[in-house]
């Protein structure tokens, strides 16, 4: 079964935790397992940036009697971005935030186009942008893009890997090139790379992909139940 190894349970109280609400609060971090990961997933982005001393806090949108305010996580591709919690991330006069189920354009999608060139990634690091006003529709220019993160809630096999790295073709192209080189790896990183975050494991095929992208030096990541984006929010214990 997908989710023999996810304990709901454990991975909602701790997310309770990390947004600072009580364990009674857990069914604000979804219904299913798969909305559950997806939470944990947008945490553990904003713990890479906790992890490396940025200040964190979270916006939640105002909600009639709620006192303080309450996250709420946006677990579709339809709703507008200002009805939902976000993360303002801030280090050195630097500023991101961190999105969920945000609409971003493509790289190569043009304003005269007939149809729009956009894609609804699971978890968005952003310039800060004030999105109080989209609709369910718009979409974030891709020059506002500095990250992004695909969830999946199963155990990667290669053609998983293979899209993930056509979609990072099509946003962010340019880190499709030889660019982990020594003296790129040397350097403190200000943002996480994109990455494909899935809860299982790697099967032999999507292994198989990896070790090509790590000899192409991409600059993309896949991590998975014992390789975590983050060190303080990871699935230890819940799987």
């Amino acid at each position: 079964m997908a989710n023999a190894w996810v304990d709901q349970k454990v991975l909602k109280e701790r997310l309770a935790v990390f947004f600072g609400q009580s364990k009674k609060e857990v069914a604000l971090f979804g219904q299913t397992v798969n909305q559950t990961f997806e939470a944990f997933v947008f945490a553990a982005t904003v713990a890479w940036y906790n992890d490396r001393k940025w200040t964190v806090r979270f916006i939640h949108p105002p909600k009639l009697g709620a006192v303080p305010a309450t996250p709420k996580l946006k677990f579709s591709t339809r709703g507008r971005p200002g009805n939902y919690s976000y993360a303002v991330c801030e280090k050195n006069n630097v500023e991101r935030h961190v999105r969920h189920q945000l609409r971003v354009a493509t790289r190569t999608h043009r304003a005269a186009q007939k149809k729009p060139a956009n894609i609804c990634l699971d978890v968005a690091v952003i310039e800060p942008l004030n999105l109080f006003g989209f609709s369910t529709d718009d979409y974030v220019s891709n020059s506002h893009l500095v990250s992004f993160g695909e969830a999946k809630h199963m155990s990667a096999f290669a053609e998983l890997v293979a899209n993930f790295i056509g979609l990072v073709h099509e946003l962010q192209p340019e880190r499709l090139k030889r660019i982990r080189t020594k003296a790129f790896l040397s350097k403190v990183r200000p943002d996480p790379a994109p990455f494909l975050y899935v809860s299982g494991v790697l099967y032999r095929t999507a292994m198989g992909i990896v070790e090509t992208i790590e000899r192409r030096k991409y600059d993309i990541d896949v991590f998975n139940k014992t390789n975590a984006l983050s060190g303080s929010m990871n699935l230890q214990g819940a799987t």
